[in-house]
């Protein structure tokens, strides 16, 4: 079933994108101080809420960003997200495909299996080095001779 010599491929892992995680804690902050202006006015209540929940998101995407958590790995064994491993010989097809919904643009990594009826959709635009992940995966499909779908 392999065409090449397994051996030779090395485990690659993917990381969380700290500067996408530390925009959006910043962003929580400077949003969850300027609604507690808007609102302290109208209750203290209401105010101090705002700030409260906007101070937890910033802190919990501070937090992720800079956390050394493996996102998503491609290793000899298969692929690993989630905790869970899906092993190369369980894959029959994979696509990576950009969705554009007129504000932005999302990648994903699409993972057709052999006995599932719905796909395994990974979203890529929070995973540091995103880019290279299609040529990883393209080694590897080639060496486990799993098909692409464009």
């Amino acid at each position: 079933m392999m065409t090449r010599d397994t051996r030779q491929l090395t485990t690659v892992q993917f990381k969380k994108h700290k500067a996408a995680y530390t925009v959006a804690g910043v962003t929580c902050f400077v949003l969850a101080v300027m609604f507690y202006f808007v609102y302290r006015s109208e209750g203290t209540t209401v105010g101090w809420a705002i700030l409260l929940a906007g101070l937890l998101l910033s802190v919990y995407c501070f937090w992720n960003g800079y956390s050394d958590t493996v996102v998503l790995e491609l290793s000899t064994e298969g692929i690993k997200y989630k905790q869970r491993c899906y092993p190369w010989d369980t894959l029959q097809s994979y696509a990576i495909n950009v969705q554009d919904d007129g504000e932005g643009s999302f990648t994903y990594l699409v993972l057709n299996f052999k006995n599932a009826k719905v796909p395994l959709t990974i979203q890529l635009d929070w995973i540091d080095d995103e880019a290279s992940i299609k040529q990883h995966m393209a080694i590897f499909a080639k060496a486990y001779e799993i098909e692409f779908d464009c």
